[in-house]
């Protein structure tokens, strides 16, 4: 039978077999053609043994012979998985999703999506103007207050002057925005009024223009404001007058069309209050004027409880 290893040591008559010959014959020895009868291996000229066209078949692999340490890490490709291998869910991680994996609307069990899953305050107004079904849509409530008509807010500051521009100051943050409604009470060079907030640089200043120009180095101004119990989207309530008071909402409204209603209480049994306004009343959609009033003679009156509600 042909052999099918070969050394390059050949043994003399009676030569003795020693551990160090026998190494030396073992680092010598290679497989020889005969060892590889089935074509699917071949030799180098070196006598080292590789794989020939095809790879290694099914036939010359013993079961579960390939282990993952036999894999180098790192080496397995996507074009080696079968678009129809199937991977079951048990195989991946639970580990959130990548950003580059989309879920589509087919991929969310219809009415499957609650309340807890809805993060709050996280549903913008867009989401509910007017695109319901059902018998009438519903709409949102854009801003509310209820306010104490007779209680000062006032928030104290110092301005500057230069030209037709006003700059003021305050202690606190302002919490206005570009287009808010401000009355000025100036200690001096000023005429007290109210006026329309221009620009915001910073949350402790802003700034307005006068009608008259003008240079003041420093001095006192307070912003006349009222008492806010509670609110959603007003960010203050100024003070024009007796009864009279602008509504500065927090975010502005998309325009001034929406509709406003209210309601104002009053000392006397008799007399009840109303919130109501007139056809110099200013509505925009960062400010609306609005008014407390008796309503036997429509005088503008102050009164503890003033409510506003703005829809659109």
């Amino acid at each position: 039978m042909p052999g099918v290893v070969e050394t390059t040591h050949s043994f003399a008559t009676n030569e003795v077999v020693t551990s160090t010959l026998l190494n030396n014959i073992i680092d010598q020895t290679t497989f020889t053609a005969t060892a590889l009868d089935d074509g699917s291996l071949s030799l180098t000229a070196a006598g080292k043994i590789k794989v020939a066209t095809g790879g290694i078949t099914a036939t010359q692999l013993a079961a579960s012979a390939v282990t993952s340490t036999a894999i180098l890490d790192a080496t397995i490709a996507n074009a080696k998985i079968s678009a129809s291998a199937a991977i079951s869910l048990s195989k991946l991680a639970s580990e959130a999703l990548p950003s580059g994996i989309t879920v589509a609307t087919a991929n969310i069990v219809d009415a499957n999506v609650t309340t807890a899953k809805i993060l709050d305050a996280n549903v913008t107004a867009a989401k509910l103007n007017g695109a319901q079904t059902g018998t009438a849509p519903v709409f949102g409530v854009r801003a509310w207050v209820n306010f104490d008509g007779t209680t000062s807010a006032d928030l104290a500051g110092t301005y500057t002057r230069a030209a037709t521009t006003v700059t003021v100051t305050t202690a606190s943050n302002h919490g206005l925005i570009v287009g808010h409604k401000v009355y000025l009470d100036f200690a001096s060079g000023i005429t007290d009024g109210d006026f329309i907030v221009a620009t915001v640089p910073t949350t402790t200043t802003f700034t307005v223009t006068t009608a008259t120009s003008g240079t003041i180095t420093s001095t006192v101004v307070s912003l006349k404001r009222r008492l806010i119990r509670a609110s959603g989207n007003v960010a203050n309530v100024t003070t024009l007058g007796t009864g009279q008071f602008a509504v500065n909402f927090a975010v502005a409204l998309p325009d001034a069309n929406y509709a406003r209603s209210g309601f104002a209480n009053h000392t006397s049994s008799s007399v009840v209050g109303l919130v109501a306004g007139n056809s110099t009343t200013a509505t925009t959609a960062q400010s609306c004027d609005i008014s407390s009033s008796n309503s036997t003679n429509g005088t503008e009156v102050n009164v503890s409880v003033v409510n506003a509600i703005f829809v659109g």
